[in-house]
């Protein structure tokens, strides 16, 4: 046998060889990429919910427009003007708001407010905000806790704008009978635009965390 012989055959072996090695990390590969069908269709419902959402809110903006500007009859302004002015659509509680837990039945709450326009936005409402909070403890009912409104001056004390948003800040102590820790505090919302009379109502859930003594 010639030495390019040789020199063909060992090219060869090495081929065959090697080629499970290529076929397999194929393989893997492939597998790795190969597409979810449940996927496709979590995406798609996220999809829906957010078009869902969007459409909900610009139908609340538009609501408000209208009642604004039917009290306004002897206002002119441009439709695209109209069109483009931001309204209240609703208010949410943001997750920033906290309740740390200061003994067995009292804790401090920080209720956080975000007021949004037809597109999700932030936006400076004048008005009036009324609160009340109840404790939730495994085994018992919701249990009053605390209460507290706040007039349209003092709403307006209670923006605050920093890096982690804009929004209005509530601040109050909360009470309850027994001396049993609250896990949580559920927080309902409601503020009425000054201008129009609408009520736009919020609920949410704010966990509670015991507080940090002085000085850690």
């Amino acid at each position: 046998m010639t030495r390019c012989s040789h020199r063909l055959s060992a090219t060869l072996l090495a081929t065959v060889a090697s080629a499970p090695l290529v076929v397999l990390a194929v393989g893997c590969r492939g597998r790795a990429l190969a597409p979810n069908a449940a996927d496709g269709l979590r995406a798609e419902l996220v999809e829906r919910t957010r078009e869902r959402d969007e459409a909900r809110a610009r139908a609340a903006e538009l609501e408000t427009k209208v009642t604004e500007l039917s009290q306004a009859r002897d206002a002119r302004i441009d439709p695209e003007a109209a069109e483009a002015m931001p309204a209240l659509a609703g208010i949410a509680l943001s997750g920033l708001s906290t309740a740390r837990l200061v003994d067995a039945n009292h804790a401090k709450l920080a209720i956080v407010v975000e007021p949004r326009d037809g597109l999700g936005r932030f936006l400076q409402v004048t008005g009036t905000l009324r609160a009340s909070v109840a404790v939730l403890i495994p085994g018992r009912d919701p249990i009053p806790a605390g209460s507290a409104t706040l007039s349209p001056k003092a709403l307006r004390d209670a923006y605050r704008s920093a890096f982690l948003g804009t929004h209005y800040t509530l601040e109050m102590p909360l009470a309850w009978e027994g001396a049993e820790s609250a896990r949580a505090v559920s927080v309902s919302l409601e503020f009425t635009d000054a201008l129009t009379g609408k009520a736009y109502p919020a609920q949410g859930t704010v966990p509670v965390v015991a507080d940090r003594p002085a000085g850690r």
